[in-house]
Parts: structure tokens; sequence; C-alpha cells
């Protein structure tokens, strides 16, 4: 099944003309970047079917064009130049190759052990859930077992992963899926935390310029007396409408919020769920010594 066709008639009449003016001047760079990629599926692909992706890609483009004008608030000139930053960053990083280049499952096992988390489930809007316990964080394998270099490959491996978890979701539903959830569980953090701010700064720029209106709702749980002043030291680096999809639940009684918005058959059941298809349930999200 080919990617859904964008529905332009969705936007305003201003809207549709900026977007046919950031989708003609453009022209030129997607010639350009679509070869690049039609050729890394060939290199890595041998069942690869070049009209069918194509069409894919097309339609894909569309909605990456409608995403950066709601990032950049519509401003033409800006959307533009933040494409091509996002292009020439995707070549600079591999990140149309990761996925081709190797087995998801061996890279997401490694980060696994020093970051628990898990690609759980679906949320009721069909966005990819991403669930991590980030208080059981093992800092020091991050900072001695990982170079800056591989930390970012896997947070833009990661990103890479559940894009394709949205795009995949959507010819499944037959629904466009642009988002993706997150429950981030700070149990267990402490101040050593504070030593890895500095990479949080890192993602907060990646997904900012390079993947915008990605991120969907992200449910904070769990926090520790500690967690006002790790927040504080990353808030300056949060845009408002990424800070209004963030919500800080109470430690007590945040099953109720969460099974507002994910289906008990997409939650473990330490968070309320009843998710049995893991194989490790009902520990999920297993945490490495």
């Amino acid at each position: 099944m080919s990617s859904l066709p964008f529905g332009i008639t969705q936007l305003t009449l201003e809207q549709q003309k900026q977007f046919h003016l950031v989708h003609d001047q453009l022209k030129p760079d997607y010639t350009s970047y679509i070869q690049y990629k039609i050729q890394l599926q060939k290199d890595y692909k041998t069942n690869f079917h070049e009209e069918e992706y194509l069409k894919d890609e097309e339609e894909e483009w569309k909605y990456e064009i409608h995403r950066h004008l709601r990032a950049r608030k519509w401003n033409v000139a800006d959307t533009i130049t933040s494409i091509r930053n996002t292009v020439q960053w995707r070549i600079d990083n591999r990140a149309d190759s990761m996925l081709l280049e190797s087995e998801p499952t061996d890279k997401l096992a490694k980060a696994q052990r020093a970051v628990p988390f898990s690609n759980h489930g679906y949320a009721k809007d069909n966005s990819p859930l991403y669930i991590e316990k980030t208080g059981k964080i093992n800092v020091d394998i991050i900072l001695t077992d990982f170079t800056l270099e591989e930390i970012i490959y896997g947070h833009i491996f990661i990103q890479e992963f559940n894009c394709q978890r949205a795009r995949d979701r959507s010819k499944l539903v037959s629904k466009y899926v642009e988002t993706i959830s997150t429950i981030m569980d700070f149990k267990g953090m402490d101040l050593s935390a504070r030593k890895v701010i500095h990479l949080i700064k890192h993602f907060l720029h990646i997904d900012n310029n390079y993947y915008p209106e990605r991120m969907g709702k992200m449910f904070v749980l769990n926090t520790p007396r500690i967690f006002p002043i790790m927040y504080n030291l990353v808030r300056p680096w949060l845009d408002p409408v990424t800070s209004s999809k963030i919500s800080i639940l109470k430690n007590e009684g945040y099953e109720t919020t969460l099974l507002e918005h994910i289906d008990a058959d997409q939650l473990p059941s330490e968070y309320g769920g009843t998710c049995t298809t893991c194989a490790t349930s009902p520990d999920c999200i297993p945490v490495y010594d």
C-alpha cells in the first residue's frame, strides 16, 4: 500500500499558497535528494521497487514540508532554509541508511543496557509509544562505554526507528500518523544525572531542527524530589510548543491519565496496563545491572 496522499485542502488558502511556494522552490533539492535515497535503497535492498518507492517518498516529502512550515510559523524563507539544512544534516549523519545497514534489534539492544527503554505499542491516536526508565539510566556506562558520536548516533537511530513505525502505522490504519508519544519514568533518578545534562541539549537541538513536529504527548512519571532542579536546568532549551506537550503527572494515580490516552493492552502492567505480549512480561522494560 502506498503512503496516504497529503491533503492540501486541509490548509487555508493562504497556507496552500505558502506550501506551494516552498514545494516549488525545493524541487531541485528534492530531485537531488531522492536520487541519493534511491541509490541507498539499491545498495542495500535486493527487492527494491523504484516506482512504488517514489510514490511513497513524494507524499512523505509533502508531509515533511508541512511539518517544517508549522514549526517555522509558516515563514516561507525560514522553512526553505530549515528543510535544506535538514537534508544536508541527514546526508552528513547517514540518517537515511541507519535502518538499512544493520539489524535495528542489535543497535537497540546495545543502547538498552545503558538506557532502559522499550518501543512499546501505540497510543490511542495511533502514535508509536516510546517508554523510558529515565531514572534508571546508567550514567557511568554512558560516559565510559560510549563516545559522544555513538550517543548522538543512538538518539538519531531511535528517532528514525519510531518515524518508520509511524509510517508503517499510517498504512495499517489508513490515517496519517506523524507524532511519537512518550512515557518517561524518573523513579530512582539521583544527582548523578547532572553529568549527562549536556547530552539533552544535543538531543533537543536535533529534535527541534531536524525532526520538527514529531513529538506527541509526553508523560513524566515518578518524579523524585530533585526533579525540579534537573528540569530547571533543561527548561531554557525547551521551546513553548514542546513544553506544552509535556505533562508532569502526580506520583499517585497517574495510571488513570495514561489510560485516557493509551489502551490497557498497549501499556505495561506497572503503569496500569494489561500487556501480556512482551517476552519479558510483566517486566516489559528490562533494567540491566
